[in-house]
């Protein structure tokens, strides 16, 4: 693996899934860096938590990084 980058914060420069099982859902998350790829096994929990924070992140942008979707929550 590489260096992390000048700020010390190591890059998020891809992501992709793979499907494992539909039944109970289980799939793998790959994350290419700046300093190697990275896999993690996941289950639904996992990946709506991860939702989650995405979608929490990006309701956050202002400007031209203001998100350009909506999200509509079931109570």
């Amino acid at each position: 693996m590489g260096k992390p980058s000048k700020t010390g914060f190591t890059k998020l420069l891809a992501a992709d899934t793979t499907l494992l099982s539909a039944e109970p859902l289980i799939g793998l998350l790959e994350l290419e860096t700046d300093t190697g790829t990275v896999q993690f096994a996941m289950n639904r929990i996992i990946a709506e938590r991860l939702l989650t924070a995405v979608v929490e992140f990006l309701q956050a942008g202002e400007g031209n990084d203001a998100p350009t979707f909506a999200v509509e929550r079931s109570q």
